[in-house]
């Protein structure tokens, strides 16, 4: 049990207090009701508490992060795009408490050659007990397919202008790509003209808050938006996003930092922190909390109570980012 400090939790915008039980939150409330409870809680000391955060599509290579720093960033989840040994270097080195969802490389022959049974089996077997959600494939590799695959496929696209050819592509096998979970990862500012056509195709998205992204316009169209991180600090990601010039709110980038990123992976429930929720919890030592605009020039502070929405750390550029602590 933990009280006295700030907790991030849609069941409760005013909560001060968490508790956990066999991996899951038990309870979210006032710090009366958790001493109550459990008067040996842990003192938060003010500091304010978060789901984890999830990288959504990290391809590795010698530039990566290696696992042990994403937990200490404050990452709990990470999607993890590359050669299957890499995959597996990779989950190995995890600390206890980070997730590994893996999408190991394939190519066109290796995916026509593998059939439902075996993808199923697959999934269920993991990659030495680490989660395999599917399999990556370059944008020049998928267009290559001559049948859809029937598994979860993460495109990685380079281009604008690989992104139409995929988009084309996907239009003819719409159903199929949204019910096996198929997704594109787009390491590029996307331009304008491509917002309604993610909206509209039923995939998740991944893309970097830090370059210039129509983050508004992609959300307005009903895309599902969430982040790779190209800042140690995924917190300074999240104020790119708010602070960019197509910014959107500060609650709208952290979800997609959070729940949109873990419904991307074909887990609805997680990146909340309500009763019967995975307990990936971390914790942040921060400067103040607010309801927070993408407009830096209009107040950032919420004014009526009433309005229910849970404080984040504020995010202009004088105020330094949370920091993350321990736990206990």
């Amino acid at each position: 049990m933990y009280f006295g400090g700030d907790v991030y939790s849609s069941a409760d915008p005013f909560a001060t207090a968490l508790g956990t039980s066999d991996s899951r939150v038990s309870f979210i409330g006032s710090d009366e009701a958790a001493l109550a409870l459990d008067p040996g809680a842990i003192d938060l000391g003010g500091d304010f508490l978060t789901p984890g955060f999830v990288h959504s599509g990290q391809v590795l290579g010698a530039a990566a992060p290696t696992a042990a720093e994403f937990w200490d960033r404050g990452f709990s989840h990470v999607h993890v795009l590359g050669p299957r040994e890499s995959v597996r270097e990779f989950a190995a080195a995890a600390p206890a408490g980070l997730e590994v969802i893996a999408y190991p490389e394939a190519t066109p022959e290796g995916i026509a050659s593998t059939d439902d049974a075996a993808a199923g089996a697959a999934h269920r077997e993991g990659l030495d007990g680490t989660a395999v959600r599917g399999v990556s494939l370059s944008a020049e590799a998928f267009l290559d397919l001559e049948a859809a695959p029937t598994r979860a496929v993460y495109v990685r696209v380079a281009s604008a202008g690989q992104l139409q050819t995929v988009l084309d592509r996907l239009g003819g096998i719409r159903a199929v790509a949204q019910r096996h979970g198929y997704r594109l990862l787009l390491d590029f500012s996307v331009p304008t003209a491509a917002v309604e056509a993610l909206g509209s195709c039923g995939l998740a998205v991944t893309l970097d808050p830090d370059r210039p992204q129509p983050l508004a316009q992609l959300l307005s169209a009903g895309a599902q938006v969430s982040w790779t991180y190209s800042q140690a600090s995924p917190w300074a990601s999240v104020r790119s996003a708010v602070l960019g010039d197509d910014g959107i709110s500060a609650r709208a980038a952290f979800n997609a930092a959070t729940r949109f990123a873990h419904r991307a992976a074909g887990n609805p429930e997680g990146g909340v922190l309500v009763p019967g929720a995975p307990a990936d919890i971390v914790r942040w030592k921060v400067e103040r909390l607010v309801v927070q605009v993408s407009d830096p020039r209009v107040a950032a502070w919420s004014t009526d109570p009433r309005s229910g929405t849970p404080g984040l750390p504020e995010l202009s550029d004088s105020v330094p980012l949370p920091t993350r602590v321990d736990l206990d």
